[in-house]
């Protein structure tokens, strides 16, 4: 039992600190902007990196966010011994950083990428249904924030209606809601028309401006 214990706590630790690497504010900060979550959205993901920085910055942070949250999952999957609860459940420790990193003093981002990291080994059907709803609409709409909050809604419906087990309805319905609430500001700016769409820069305030 205590054995088991320990397991639980290095996984869950280690799961958190993977998650809380905030590679959105490492990579501006490369690039000598001091602090991305002045510029653009305010945001580390992927999405503001892109709206700041271009292209070039935000793929790699894309997939170290993801790989962020499959990596604690797959620690979750190899030493929990629970399957897929347990890979979720240590990937939600890494959405957890991400969103609210102990480096960023609990701020981060809003955990899209690394809960598609947790999905590509606890989910990886959902993943599919969410990135094909994800693309469709981004490429209709050019919203990445609808795109994210539909993606995750579908899959749940998707979970529901091809009859997936009781957990895994329940874990998806987690990120869900969480992947929403993260999303409030964005929601607020969708209903107002007022959300930035994909491709419209925002540029590097001046008075933050860039290091050397």
């Amino acid at each position: 039992m205590n054995g088991d214990f320990f397991a639980f706590l290095v996984v869950f630790g280690v799961s958190y600190l993977l998650g809380s690497i905030p590679f959105g504010f490492l990579v501006a900060r490369m690039v000598g902007i001091d602090n991305i979550m002045a510029h653009g959205s305010g945001n580390i993901g992927a999405t503001n990196v892109f709206r700041v920085l271009g292209p070039a910055y935000a793929v790699p942070v894309l997939a170290l966010d993801a790989g962020k949250g499959a990596l604690a999952a797959y620690l979750g999957l190899r030493y929990l011994n629970l399957g897929e609860p347990g890979a979720f459940l240590a990937g939600l420790f890494a959405i957890a950083g991400h969103n609210w990193s102990i480096f960023l003093k609990f701020r981060g981002g809003k955990g899209v990428a690394t809960s598609a990291g947790v999905a590509i080994v606890a989910f990886p059907e959902l993943l599919l249904v969410g990135i094909t709803v994800f693309a469709f609409v981004v490429l209709l709409t050019k919203y990445v924030s609808l795109g994210s909050l539909l993606a995750v809604w579908v899959a749940f419906v998707y979970s529901l209606v091809t009859g997936k087990d009781v957990f895994e309805r329940i874990a998806v319905l987690f990120i869900a809601v969480l992947v929403t609430y993260r999303h409030r500001s964005n929601i607020s700016r969708l209903l107002s028309g007022t959300e930035s769409k994909l491709g419209q820069k925002s540029g590097v305030k001046k008075s933050e401006g860039r290091r050397g």
